[in-house]
Order: structure tokens, then C-alpha cells, then sequence
């Protein structure tokens, strides 16, 4: 890889951190199509999933651990999803390879990705109803907790999306989660349904390694920073923004399924 293009690996991964550590949304759902419509030179398309998801564990993990030495996780709740979560992402990872192969993960990734727009959009609407507190762990909550990470984990093996952005809308949607406690849930759960997807992608050979180095070299400074200002940040907007982005992926993502090429370069 020529220096220009080893920079702009970097500051990709730096600005999808930052958005990770402001929001837990951006290391699929921006990493996935980026690198799917816009590196093919320098990384295959079988290696896309594999490779995003690797980046992902890792960013998702250290804003993880930040949260975590800031007494702002919860367990209990996090374990309620990943408990069906992790495994179905183990399954995904296995067969994400393949799906690529096939002409319909295009369309499969556009449509995921208008989900999570769409979701984005959702959630910031929900917000304004404005949880208060935590949900109750009755076991109502945990049956939907378990059936929300099975579509998540089955979906994140697949295409390397919506650890983030899917699961902090179902929680604030679906289970009534107040925003920060959800953003808090969904950076960990990622991490782990990631972690196990990561683990298969690894021992199937579908990771660019040196891309990947790249990826977070950038990732991490990116999570720290996005994670100090999290706070900061008036959420509501950063959020439409997001959506907005991730909306226009998934139409960039369809044009390349239809046209043979997407029509922009972002």
C-alpha cells in the first residue's frame, strides 16, 4: 500500500472511534460499507466482514473498559442479551464468508443499513419521552433481552453491522432503557458479540491483519477522544447526522448492487 492510502486507513479508523466512543454507533455500520464499496484495491471483498468486525471488538472494547472503571456498567443487563447474542454471531461469522460470495449481500447490507438509519432516527424520537430509570429485570424483560441479541449476534456474524446502532435502539425502543444506560449496555455487548465473532473470522483466515493494524491505530485515540466527549456533545443531533450518513451508505451500497459501481466516495 502506497503512504496515501495508509493514511487515509488510519483516519478512517480514527473518525469511525470517535463516533463509537461519542455514540457506540459507526464500527460496522460505517466501517462495513466503507471498506466494502471503497477499498476493493487494497482489501478483498471476502475479508470485509472479517476485518471490520476485528477492528470493531477492539474500539468497542476500550470504550468498554472506560465505562466500565467509570462504574457505568451494568452486567446483569448485558448478560440477558449476550447470552444468545454470542453464539448466533459465532454462527453468522461462519457463514459470512460465503454470503459475501453471493451476489445478494449487497442488497442484505443496504437494507441493514436503512434499519439502522431508520432505527437511529427512532431512538432519538424515543428519547424524548425520556426513561428515567432502569427497567425492572423481570423475566419478560430478559425473554425479549435474549430474543433482541439473537438478532442482533445473527446479523453482526453476517455483515459486521449493528452492535451498536440496532441494539441501542431496541433497548431504548423495545425494553425502555434510559439513552445512557443503553449507549453504556450496547458498547459492551458489542464488544462481546463481537469478540466472538472475531474469534471465528480469525480462525477461518478472513482478517487482513496489516489493514486491520491500521484500522486501529486509528480506532483507538479515535474511542478515547469520542469517549471523553461523550458527555459534551449535544446527542441529538450528532445523531441525526449519523443516520443521515448511515441512510446514504445504504443507498451508495444498493447503487453498486444495481449500477455496478456506488455513486460517492464516503
Amino acid at each position: 500500500m502506497d503512504p496515501f492510502t495508509i493514511a487515509l486507513i488510519v483516519a478512517l479508523g480514527l473518525v469511525v472511534g470517535a463516533i463509537v466512543g461519542l455514540t457506540s454507533v459507526g464500527s460496522g455500520a460505517l466501517m462495513t460499507p466503507i471498506l466494502y464499496l471503497d477499498f476493493a484495491s487494497s482489501l478483498a471483498h471476502n475479508l470485509v466482514v472479517g476485518t471490520a468486525t476485528t477492528q470493531g471488538t477492539v474500539t468497542k472494547f476500550v470504550a468498554s473498559a472506560r465505562n466500565y472503571l467509570r462504574g457505568k456498567l451494568s452486567r446483569d443487563y448485558t448478560f440477558m442479551i449476550a447470552i444468545t447474542g454470542v453464539p448466533l454471531a459465532v454462527v453468522g461469522a461462519f457463514f459470512s464468508s460465503r454470503f459475501v460470495a453471493f451476489n445478494l449481500f449487497p442488497p442484505f447490507l443496504a437494507l441493514v443499513l436503512l434499519f439502522v438509519g431508520v432505527g437511529i432516527v427512532l431512538q432519538l424520537r424515543a428519547n424524548k419521552m425520556n426513561h428515567k430509570e432502569d427497567p425492572k429485570l423481570t423475566l419478560r424483560l430478559k425473554r425479549k433481552g435474549m430474543l433482541v441479541g439473537a438478532g442482533i449476534g445473527l446479523i453482526a456474524g453476517l455483515t459486521g453491522v449493528s452492535t451498536g446502532s440496532l441494539l441501542v435502539s431496541s433497548l431504548i425502543i423495545l425494553l425502555k432503557f434510559p439513552n445512557r444506560t443503553a449507549v453504556t449496555i450496547a458498547i459492551f455487548e458489542g464488544g462481546l458479540i463481537l469478540l466472538a465473532a472475531t474469534a471465528t473470522q480469525l480462525y477461518l483466515g478472513n482478517v487482513n491483519l496489516p489493514f486491520t493494524g491500521l484500522l486501529v491505530i486509528g480506532g483507538i485515540p479515535g474511542v478515547l477522544i469520542g469517549s471523553h466527549f461523550k458527555d459534551r456533545i449535544d446527542q441529538s443531533m450528532l445523531g441525526y447526522g449519523i443516520a443521515v450518513v448511515i441512510i446514504f451508505e445504504s443507498l451508495r451500497t444498493l447503487s453498486s448492487f444495481l449500477f455496478g459501481k456506488s455513486f460517492f466516495f464516503f
